[in-house]
């Protein structure tokens, strides 16, 4: 069973309690982590969500959390959930992966895939929370891994609870689309943009079609006018240093406000369908 030491807060601020953990992860890799636990006042076993970060990894540049991370967590928690953030990229001495190639890639998705499922057997034996209401989402590369992770776990590895659910954000579906993969009947929301010049929508699309075939319970939008990265708020920039795109010579991100505020009505929707989390339209 994965083992785990909870101790500091993590740059502790009023109304948020991270705690630093540390997880057994896959080839003796030791995860480190972020665990926001559910609210005290919580008197059942509470849902919680995995959420796995994008290819510019877990910080800011000043080695803050990223705010979309914390801004997910906390909506979260207050809606009566723990969340747990982990650090792939930190944990194997990488900060971030978008300007890198993906044939050159030190961490690939595969590695990611084993460090979900540690995280989802720690979660679903921690003290306090549902192991029969376990959560993934991920953004970009860790939308990617998501899917990978719902795809090994058709083979039910031993350890690892099957989560309740699962939503991503413009995750790369290229090769899933590709090889027709199949994934466990998980509930599944996918989230796209429609001018995503990064991870384009068509792959995802074509694979999502192919997933209702297979039974796979999966919905997916395509937001108008947005691209890669429109649920943030940070306007939308032309990133000529990262040669994953669509046309090799850069990539367009940034944020749309009306994408934005439809992609969180359609995430409070779904916790409540999947999680029974009732998420207040006044939590931000």
């Amino acid at each position: 069973m994965p083992a785990a030491t909870t101790a500091t807060p993590v740059r502790p601020t009023v109304g948020q309690p991270w705690q630093a953990v540390v997880i057994d992860g896959p080839q003796g890799v030791r995860l480190r982590a972020h665990f926001l636990p559910p609210p005290i006042d919580a008197r059942t076993p509470a849902p919680a969500v995995l959420a796995l970060h994008g290819c510019g990894g877990l910080y800011t540049a000043s080695g803050a959390l990223s705010s979309r991370y914390t801004e997910a967590a906390h909506r979260l928690q207050a809606a009566g959930a723990a969340v747990l953030l982990v650090d792939s990229f930190g944990s194997r001495q990488v900060e971030r992966v978008c300007q890198t190639r993906y044939a050159e890639r030190r961490i690939e998705v595969a590695d990611r895939v084993g460090d979900a499922q540690a995280a989802l057997a720690w979660l679903g034996a921690r003290p306090g929370v549902d192991a029969q209401r376990l959560a993934l989402m991920g953004w970009s590369n860790g939308g990617t891994t998501v899917l990978h992770v719902l795809a090994a776990l058709r083979n039910r590895p031993s350890g690892v609870p099957l989560p309740a659910a699962a939503a991503v954000w413009y995750p790369g579906c290229v090769p899933l689309a590709r090889e027709r993969t199949a994934v466990a009947a998980v509930p599944l929301l996918m989230q796209l943009g429609a001018l995503d010049d990064w991870t384009p929508p068509a792959p995802c699309e074509a694979w999502a079609r192919q997933a209702q075939q297979q039974n796979t319970p999966i919905e997916w939008h395509v937001h108008a006018d947005s691209y890669h990265g429109f649920d943030g708020t940070a306007p939308v920039r032309f990133r000529s240093d990262v040669p994953n795109g669509v046309n090799g010579r850069g990539v367009h991100q940034g944020g749309h406000a009306p994408a934005r505020a439809v992609s969180q009505r359609l995430l409070d929707a779904f916790w409540a369908r999947t999680l029974g989390l009732s998420l207040a339209e006044g939590v931000r």
